[in-house]
Formats: structure tokens, sequence, C-alpha cells
């Protein structure tokens, strides 16, 4: 098994802005994701997940231009999602140099733009955005874009593995129940859900600490690990400081204490 990744989560507003959001909805403003992704690119982080919260909203794909010049500043594979809704934005987007496609909105009406995407592009470049919810009981749903009375969710097991079978090659579970808290991740949740599938699973939403992800990554085989807040900004403050711990001490002692798992 591959060491878990750990991925650096930027969003990106309708004006291109780099922004942090709190359960979807307050937005802090952190500055030019270009420069952004110079720095994590300069980090070489495992990955960069790119995604335009806005565009689906307005009704087009994640700019070209904008990620063209992403892919310039950057030397670490790219995940990049926002507004795709046909095979074609996919193809532009590879034709770009970006590593996989995050689909999500576009999922709302059905699995098969999924399916034709996976078999026109290979699985291994689409990346399916699965956001956390729950019903009045607490069980947990899913569903494909933000959360909402319209969109209220699927059981999110049956939902994952639907995915898993229609092509998708991996999945980002985005818990929006704790976007931006930093209160940490729902193992529990993460352990059960990845002993489910077959294809990597890479838990996002909580993430405030490193102590956060070594909880995860001792209690799981789970593939990846993305933040936001935790890279972005200094320890429990709103003061924007772009950070990576890779080749930190505890994380260095982590993957080692677990050699036999990913070896």
């Amino acid at each position: 098994m591959l060491r878990p990744r750990l991925i650096a989560s930027l969003l990106v507003d309708q004006q291109l802005h780099l922004v942090k959001t709190n359960r979807f909805h307050e937005r802090h403003y952190l500055g030019d994701p270009l420069n952004a992704a110079y720095v994590f690119s300069g980090f070489e982080v495992d990955e960069l997940l790119i995604l335009a919260i806005d565009a689906t909203a307005h009704g087009h794909c994640v700019p070209l231009s904008f990620v063209e010049s992403i892919a310039r500043f950057t030397s670490v594979p790219l995940c990049v999602g926002g507004g795709l809704a046909n095979l074609n934005h996919i193809h532009e987007l590879l034709a770009l140099g970006v590593e996989k496609v995050a689909l999500s909105s576009a999922l709302c009406s059905g699995l098969n733009f999924l399916e034709h995407a996976s078999q026109q592009f290979g699985s291994s470049t689409i990346t399916v955005v699965l956001n956390l919810c729950s019903n009045a009981a607490g069980e947990p749903l899913a569903c494909f874009g933000r959360p909402s009375p319209s969109n209220p969710g699927q059981p999110l097991f049956t939902l994952a593995r639907d995915c898993q079978l229609a092509g998708a090659g991996e999945l980002v579970l985005y818990d929006s129940t704790r976007d931006g808290s930093r209160l940490g991740f729902d193992i529990p949740l993460f352990a059960a859900l990845n002993d489910q599938l077959t294809i990597p699973l890479v838990a996002l939403g909580g993430c405030g600490s490193h102590a956060h992800i070594q909880d995860l990554l001792r209690a799981t085989s789970i593939s990846g690990v993305a933040a936001g807040s935790l890279f972005a900004y200094a320890p429990w403050s709103q003061q924007v400081l772009f950070n990576y711990p890779l080749t930190s001490h505890w994380f260095t002692s982590l993957l080692a204490s677990q050699r036999e798992l990913y070896t």
C-alpha cells in the first residue's frame, strides 16, 4: 500500500479569489490562488485539490485560463473541479495537464455522466466529491453539490458504492458539517466507509491540527487527508500562513510507526 497523501484544498470563488468557508457559508478571503499554488508547489505537496465553488451556480466550468495559469505555477499533481458538466470540459482540463477532475453537482441527475467519463478518460482521472450531511435521525447521508432542502442527500454508504460501481477512481468525502470548524474528523465514519470501498478515499472537512491527521491515519488505512484551514492559517487563528507539514518530524515519525502498512 502507498503511504497516505496529504492534500492541500484550495477553494476559489466567482472572482477567482482564494477563500476559506465555514460550513459552506461564511467566507474568509485568503488572497491570490496563484500565489498559494506556487507556495504549495514549493512545499512539494502531494496534491492540490482546487474547487471553483461558485462555478455551478453561475452555469459555467472553472475558467480554463485560470487552470492553465495554475498548471504553469505548479509542479505537483492537480485535481480540479467546479462546474464540469460535459465530457468536453473534462477533456479540456486534462489537456492542460490536470491529473484528475472532480465531479459533484453534475451527478445530481444520475450517474450516467460518471460512467461515460470513466469509460472515455479512465477511472484514474475521475474523482467524485460527496458532501456529507445527515437526516433527522442523525444517519449519515451524502449528496452531490451543496446540501439543501431540495438536495437532502442519500444514504452515504449506498451512494458511495454506487459511485464506485459507476467508475469513480477516487472519492472525496467532504464533511460539510465540520467544514472550517477545525474540530477534527469523524474517524468512525471514515473508517467504516473506507472499509466498504476498494477505491481510494480522501477525508476533507474539520482538520485543525496535526493530531487530527495522526488520529485518522492511526485508526484507518485511508488513502488521503485533505485540509484547508490547517494549511492556510497559523495555528488556531485567522492569520493567513500557508504551511505544509509533510517533512515535519511528527509526520515522518508517524509513517515510521506504520511502515508495515505503507510499503
